[in-house]
């Protein structure tokens, strides 16, 4: 029942912001019939409002069109919220700067030059809503897609020719060491509050050899698994480094497996990893390690929130290659 009462919210919450955005745009109509022209920096806001209503359109009817109960309710309120502070900004400055017909020409001519000063902010206010059009496209997409990733013939095809190693046997290894609340002290400090909730940022733990270092991760694993669970927005992926088995002490296999993971979780396969699939003959041939990291990058890019956990990097054979790609990661 919570769920469905989410699902409500999520739709109300878009009917207000598609009639938000609606009203600002025939502001800025109404500015255009009075001074002929918008300010330079109004046009790409002029621009990005209908394109946002038309995926808020496009969204809810996906909602409304499924039955079943989904997760990432939390997050698009969320996201939904993020769009109305911006339009609500953005409505603002135009109150304040846009002339209307029943202004005086001295008083027309006031507001123009006043909206030179606000170039900065609309600019920034068009970013904030191009980052969260992405989003909700995304969003749209899940509550859209018919993809089953588990039969999905080329899916598993394109699984196989990436010859990932599987971490998650240290996972589960790891977790079977962990005793009762261990690492909790963690889980509630300051810094990995902010590694979990913050844009990239990247969060290294050390400590001298059979300190507990591989527990502690599995227990962060473990939580950010529960974290990301139900959304489609979020996804972990996970390597552990091993001595004791030669895959997983190289690092293009752990590209491999974090690519691999990251399909796994996806709506729909990655046109990015499509691609490389497709230019490498549908799988006849192997990739280039360059290519897998690139296609990583932009892997990583196509999704809202990506969470990378990886273990015992000092048991990687090759450290500058695996530095160089963690330097990637972090960007």
């Amino acid at each position: 029942m919570a769920e469905v009462w989410a699902a409500v919210g999520v739709v109300a919450s878009i009917v207000q912001l598609v009639d938000f955005s609606t009203r600002v745009v025939s502001r800025l109509d109404e500015f255009c019939s009075v001074a002929k022209e918008i300010p330079k920096s109004f046009r790409h806001v002029k621009t990005e409002l209908p394109l946002l209503a038309t995926t808020l359109e496009q969204l809810k009817s996906a909602i409304d069109a499924t039955s079943e109960a989904n997760g990432s309710n939390k997050a698009l309120l969320a996201v939904i919220t993020g769009c109305n502070e911006q339009v609500a900004q953005l409505d603002a400055i135009l109150e304040k700067t846009l002339p209307k017909a029943s202004d005086s020409l001295r008083t027309k001519g006031m507001k123009a030059i006043a909206s030179l000063h606000h170039d900065a902010k609309v600019e920034s206010i068009t970013t904030a809503l191009q980052n969260y059009i992405g989003i909700l496209t995304f969003y749209y997409a899940a509550a859209s897609s018919t993809l089953q990733p588990l039969t999905d013939a080329k899916l598993c095809k394109i699984r196989q020719w990436l010859s990932a190693p599987d971490p998650s046997t240290n996972y589960q290894k790891a977790l079977k060491l962990r005793q009762a609340d261990t690492g909790l002290w963690f889980l509630e400090s300051k810094e990995y509050t902010r590694w979990k909730t913050a844009a990239t940022s990247p969060l290294w733990l050390y400590g001298i050899p059979g300190c507990g270092k591989t527990v502690l991760s599995s227990t962060v694993l473990h939580n950010v698994l529960e974290h990301c669970q139900g959304d489609p927005g979020k996804v972990t992926a996970y390597f552990f480094f091993d001595f004791n088995d030669a895959q997983k002490q190289n690092h293009e296999m752990m590209v491999r497996s974090l690519l691999c993971q990251l399909l796994q979780q996806s709506i729909r396969i990655p046109a990015s990893l499509d691609t490389l699939f497709s230019s490498s003959e549908n799988g006849q041939r192997q990739p280039s390690a360059h290519a897998l990291l690139e296609t990583l990058r932009s892997m990583i890019h196509e999704l809202p929130q990506v969470y990378i956990v990886l273990d015992a990097l000092d048991e990687c054979a090759q450290r500058v290659e695996l530095m160089e790609t963690l330097e990637m990661i972090a960007e």
